[in-house]
C-alpha cells in the first residue's frame, strides 16, 4: 500500500482490520463470509485490484483456507469487475506453494467447480485435505483461475497476473515454518534469506502499471531463485 500511496495513488482496503493511515479508505468486510461479498458497496472506479488477503496453513482451518484464499478472491474479483476501468489490472497473490498446479490440476478444477454455497468441509473430508494441502491447493487454484480468464478479461480491456513469493518476512512467517517444516527451511537455505514485503510489492506495482501492458496471464515467481534451483536439480538428477 505504501508503494502505491507514494506514487500518488488512492488506496482503498477491503478487510476485517482497519489499515490505519496506510489507506485512503477502508471498507470493513470479513472475506470468510462469502454471502456478504455481493452486498459490499462497489468502488466507483478501480484501476488496479490487488487480491492479497489470505490465511496460512493451520490445523482445523482447512475449509476456511480454501474459502478465503480462493473462493473469496474469486467472488470479490467478480463483484468488483464491472468497476475496473479498461486498461486496468488485476494482480493476485499466489505463492511458491502453488507451483505444482500442473500435477494437481484435476483437484484444482474440482475446487474451482464448487459453488459458493457448496459444503467446503465435505470437500475437505472427501479429498483428505490437511492444512498444508489446503494452502497449496488454494494457491494452485488462484494461479489456474487467472490463467483460465485471460481471454475473458482481455475482452474487457483488463490484464490479470499472479505473484508467487517464497518465504517472506511477515508476521505469519512462523506459521509457514511450522506447517512446512523442512520444506520451508530448505527453501530459505537455497535462497539465503526470506524475502522482504517491499520486494514483492515492487513486482505487484510493476504488474499493475502501464509498463506491463503486454504482460497478462503470467505467474511471476518472486522467490529469490528457489523455483529455478529446484527445477534444475530435478532435471539434472534425471540425466
Amino acid at each position: 500500500m505504501a508503494l502505491f500511496k507514494a506514487e500518488g495513488d488512492r488506496v482503498t482496503v477491503i478487510d476485517r482490520t482497519h489499515p490505519g493511515s496506510a489507506a485512503d479508505h477502508w471498507s470493513a468486510a470479513d472475506l470468510s463470509n462469502l454471502a456478504a461479498i455481493p452486498s459490499l458497496d462497489p468502488i466507483k472506479r478501480i484501476d488496479v485490484l490487488v487480491n492479497a488477503a489470505g490465511l496460512p496453513p493451520r490445523p482445523g482451518f482447512e475449509a476456511m483456507i480454501l474459502r478465503v484464499n480462493t473462493q473469496a478472491l474469486i467472488a470479490l474479483s467478480e463483484h468488483l469487475l464491472p468497476h475496473i476501468t479498461p486498461g486496468g489490472s488485476i494482480v493476485n497473490m499466489a505463492s511458491k506453494a502453488g507451483g505444482k498446479w500442473r500435477e494437481n490440476l484435476a483437484q484444482v478444477q474440482r475446487l474451482l467447480a464448487l459453488g459458493l454455497s457448496d459444503d467446503l468441509d465435505a470437500f475437505v473430508r472427501e479429498e483428505a485435505i490437511d492444512p498444508v494441502r489446503a494452502y497449496d491447493l488454494s494457491k494452485e487454484a488462484v494461479i489456474v483461475w487467472g490463467m483460465s480468464n485471460i481471454q475473458r478479461f482481455r475482452d474487457l480491456g483488463l490484464r490479470i497476473n499472479s505473484v508467487s513469493p517464497a518465504a517472506v518476512d511477515t508476521p505469519i512467517l512462523e506459521d509457514f515454518m511450522t506447517a512446512f517444516g523442512a520444506r520451508a527451511s530448505r527453501g530459505i537455505d537455497l535462497t539465503g534469506r526470506a524475502g522482504q514485503p517491499e520486494e514483492v510489492a515492487q513486482v505487484i506495482r510493476f504488474l499493475a502499471s502501464p509498463e506491463a501492458s503486454w504482460v497478462t496471464g503470467c505467474n511471476i515467481e518472486c522467490d529469490g531463485g528457489l523455483t529455478s534451483q529446484l527445477e534444475y536439480a530435478e532435471l539434472t538428477a534425471a540425466l
